[in-house]
């Protein structure tokens, strides 16, 4: 008898492994089928309505050994990421776009504050002529 259990609890923990590995990977660390529908390799490879049977497979199994609603919510979260890369791409990309235009307004606004500094220090020299001149009553 006790081989027997032990055999049971092997293939119990292979079902566990191979569940675990089939739900990480349609997270999105690993490609695997669970996303094929979705993506145009495994179309291509396997004919669309096979992606789909693959897909739906994988979410079954997910469902049936996590729980139902398991495979919607990683596929949730799977796109919930992908939207918040695609906004940090796009506020990137307009970011990079605006800089140039940034970099020249702060190059005018140091030159005018040059300027303008330039112009005090003169008027300063000025005013303390003066003031010497008139100290000295010339």
């Amino acid at each position: 008898m006790r081989p027997f259990n032990i055999n049971i609890l092997r293939r119990s923990l292979y079902s566990l492994t191979l569940s675990l590995i089939v739900f990480i990977s349609s997270l999105g660390a690993l490609p695997t089928a669970a996303m094929a529908a979705n993506q145009p390799q495994f179309m291509a490879l396997f004919g669309s309505s096979r992606a789909e049977q693959l897909d739906d497979m994988a979410k079954t199994d997910i469902d049936k050994t996590f729980g139902a609603g398991t495979s919607n919510q990683a596929e949730g979260a799977v796109k919930q990421a992908q939207g918040k890369a695609q906004r940090d791409i796009q506020s990137t990309k307009s970011s990079l776009k605006s800089a140039p235009g940034k970099a020249k307004q702060d190059i005018g606004r140091t030159q005018s504050a040059v300027g303008n500094l330039e112009q005090n220090v003169e008027s300063a020299a000025e005013d303390a002529q003066d003031a010497v001149k008139g100290f000295f009553g010339q």
